[in-house]
């Protein structure tokens, strides 16, 4: 069978902004060192690639006989990259299993070229050329294309009804704590933004006049508007007004905080907390599957695709540097067959007694 063509679209956005250099006695751990020291990305990502590059390391180790902490830098060659990748990509992949092992052998991939790309790009070493080692893994990669996010929409809005029941507390803490929840979640529901965004955005990020928020420096440097409806709107200016916010200087105040209490803003509240909360939520709503703070901005994705707002307007709300990205998350195609054949048949029932979602 003929090798297909595979989108070799990096899954980790890469900062342009690196510097650094070296000199030609480095060590390859040594490099892989300064290779992390020198990147401008979020921790959360610098850790991917830090995993990826040490599942490499340990490669060379095992099955190249390359000691990374003797050997020099320069002992690296194309070769050794794609025998790692050789190791990581499933012949087949038909099975979540496999899904699973596909999507980890692309994130690992992707750091380990990005790291090649660095030294040969800082003349550390002139083996590693990026579009001999692209071309050579993309002829050795299946067919892939990633699953839609197994979100349910109607999960999504149950936690969000759950929370507009919930009845008002007696005690001040615990009623600024309700609206503080109740914003935050209608915020990245209705805006898309990723968790690290949300927890790094200032009260003068929001523009409640116009609907709308600015995201700087987000995944890849990039910085984005991102816009959000009046419901969350309202629901912002409950919990800040409760917050007690001063009238001068709340500008600089987080616009969620972690822990605060009525006339004293806490400090940004943290992607840990937010995706706790979000689980408790998910189980107090009696919502059985998997629910992330993440899950609400393929909730967006696919809202948006269902009341047909354009792809490229779906892509710039939430960021994607490609639209190959864009399709994943809002499983597009889905949407529309599903639609299309059901305009054709008459709309879908599940039979009787059947549990609905």
């Amino acid at each position: 069978m003929a090798l297909p063509s595979v989108d070799t679209t990096d899954p980790i956005e890469m900062d342009d902004a690196i510097v650094g250099g070296g000199d030609a006695g480095l060590t390859i751990s040594g490099a892989v060192d300064q290779f992390l020291g020198d990147l401008r990305l979020a921790p959360r990502t610098k850790k991917t690639y830090g995993h990826g590059i040490a599942k490499f390391l340990r490669h060379l180790a095992q099955h190249e006989g390359i000691d990374p902490e003797v050997a020099s830098v320069d002992a690296l060659r194309a070769e050794h990259v794609t025998s790692f990748a050789a190791i990581l990509v499933p012949p087949d992949i038909r099975t979540p299993e496999e899904v699973s092992r596909m999507r980890t052998a692309q994130n690992n991939i992707s750091a380990v070229r990005k790291f090649c790309s660095y030294l040969s790009s800082y003349d550390l070493n002139d083996h590693l050329a990026g579009d001999r080692i692209k071309t050579r893994i993309s002829a050795m990669m299946p067919r892939f294309t990633p699953p839609p996010p197994d979100v349910k929409l109607s999960d999504l809005d149950r936690i969000v009804a759950h929370l507009d029941a919930l009845p008002r507390e007696e005690k001040p803490a615990l009623e600024l704590r309700r609206l503080k929840v109740r914003a935050m979640i209608r915020f990245l529901f209705r805006s898309g933004v990723r968790v690290s965004e949300l927890c790094a955005l200032r009260r003068r990020d929001i523009n409640l006049t116009e609907g709308a928020a600015n995201i700087y420096r987000a995944k890849g440097g990039k910085s984005r508007t991102v816009h959000f409806d009046a419901a969350t709107a309202d629901a912002l200016t409950a919990y800040w007004a409760l917050r007690g916010d001063p009238i001068r200087g709340a500008g600089a105040l987080p616009a969620f905080s972690g822990r605060d209490k009525p006339g004293a803003p806490g400090s940004a509240i943290s992607p840990r907390t937010v995706e706790h909360i979000v689980a408790r939520l998910a189980e107090s709503a009696g919502v059985e599957s998997d629910v992330t703070p993440h899950s609400f901005r393929h909730g967006l994705a696919t809202e948006l695709v269902r009341r047909r707002v354009r792809e490229s307007t779906v892509q710039t709300i939430l960021g994607h540097a490609s639209p190959a990205t864009t399709r994943i998350y809002v499983h597009k195609s889905a949407v529309e067959v599903a639609d299309e054949y059901q305009d054709a048949f008459g709309q879908y029932r599940p039979p009787a007694g059947t549990a609905a979602d």
